[in-house]
């Protein structure tokens, strides 16, 4: 076998990944299908090598692989992506931002009611049966999450 191909568990060894997801992504269409080899197995090339780091640097970003597919279609198709690319970009801020604004929000309320816990916990001292965030949680109704609709 020449030194410039890999098989799927070399690949997915110098990658980081398990080799189900190198055959992951050729389901998915993020890799073009490797040759294979006379006893049948994958053989990948360092384009397979390059695209699976390209995958893997994304995923850190937070891209879906439906975002990475576009994403590797502008790098690996040529053409002028920089504004196309830059657009993604700034929806993924959106994204983050809007992340981490619920984050927060989670946060305060996390805090709110370990202090009306603390709080019971001092007037009830010795006493700690009732606990009114569990009698709250009971009955308030479940707010539903407003969804992005595209």
């Amino acid at each position: 076998m020449k030194k410039s191909v890999l098989r799927t568990s070399d690949l997915a060894n110098r990658i980081g990944v398990q080799p189900e997801a190198i055959r992951y992504y050729e389901r998915r269409g993020l890799l073009p299908p490797p040759q294979r080899g006379a006893s049948g197995y994958r053989i990948y090339t360092p384009d397979h090598l390059e695209r699976v780091e390209f995958i893997k640097k994304c995923q850190t970003l937070g891209f879906s692989l439906d975002e990475i597919r576009e994403l590797m279609e502008l790098k690996f198709l040529g053409g002028s992506p920089c504004q196309h690319v830059r657009d993604l970009l700034v929806e993924k801020i959106k994204e983050v931002e809007s992340q981490i604004a619920r984050l927060q929000l989670f946060r305060r309320e996390l805090q709110a009611n370990a202090q009306e816990c603390e709080a019971t916990l001092k007037r009830h001292a010795g006493n700690d049966d009732c606990c009114p965030v569990l009698e709250r949680l009971g009955k308030e109704p479940v707010q539903q999450e407003k969804r992005k609709t595209s």
